[in-house]
């Protein structure tokens, strides 16, 4: 791997993990379109930069959680958001091969755009995350759950479902990026293992300039999304999914 493929990687995935626009369905595509794949470990660790990422954004509302964890329901919400997310997660990895799931990329992209057009024409704000009702917060994790098939953006997902119920935009972004904190660290823990058993092909030098890109590219899209969900351009995250959609339909 060179200095640029991995400057590239962690740049995109970093902008990808947080904007609606799927992380996963956009590596799949860089690796088809590009031929470059930096191996397990190289992963691994984009992904602990996002997650730090997303840790030094949300610092604040992170450490009241943390310090007062029964001063608001933040955390209790995640923790019933995380169990179908997880349960899902683990029967997709066990049961789904990987075939099926490049296969269902475009399908991914297309659903996310549906539901990002859906969630900017219907949305109504009726209530903020601490009202927010049992089922809109399972469901929130279910849909995440589902959101790891390629090209469903997970953000982008959690976001218009919260959207849809009526939560306040806001409140639906920072909850969905607080969501994403167990699930890259679970992602971490698992790839990770699965790394010890693999070769380290990847340049140290490469590995420390992905993992900064991502760090520094998740925040500035934390950031736009959070910016985006407040001056109502949502909608044009949904007009550029179409350009890896028709990708995804041309290269499988």
């Amino acid at each position: 791997m060179t200095v640029l493929q991995s400057l590239f990687l962690g740049l995109l995935q970093g902008f990808t993990e947080f904007l609606p626009v799927s992380s996963s369905g956009h590596l799949m595509l860089a690796e088809s379109l590009f031929d470059i794949n930096g191996g397990l470990f190289f992963d691994v660790m984009l992904h602990l930069g996002t997650l730090l990422a997303v840790l030094i954004a949300l610092r604040h509302t992170v450490w009241q959680t943390i310090r007062h964890p029964m001063a608001s329901k933040k955390l209790l919400f995640l923790t019933v958001a995380s169990i179908p997310t997880f349960a899902i997660a683990l029967l997709v990895k066990l049961f789904v091969p990987e075939y099926i799931m490049r296969y269902a990329l475009p399908f991914g992209f297309a659903s996310t755009i549906v539901l990002i057009v859906l969630s900017d024409r219907l949305y109504k704000q009726r209530f903020r995350l601490e009202q927010a009702g049992w089922g809109s917060i399972v469901v929130t994790g279910i849909t995440q759950g589902i959101a790891v098939l390629p090209g469903l953006s997970r953000s982008g997902s959690t976001i218009s479902v919260m959207k849809l119920f009526g939560m306040n935009g806001s409140d639906a972004a920072e909850f969905s990026f607080l969501l994403s904190v167990p699930v890259i660290l679970a992602s971490a823990v698992v790839e990770g293992w699965e790394a010890l058993h693999a070769v380290i092909a990847t340049p140290w030098y490469c590995v420390a300039i992905g993992v900064t890109a991502a760090f520094l590219s998740g925040l500035v899209s934390v950031y736009m999304v959070m910016r985006a969900i407040k001056t109502k351009s949502w909608i044009w995250f949904a007009v550029y999914l179409i350009v890896p959609f028709v990708i995804s339909l041309i290269i499988l």
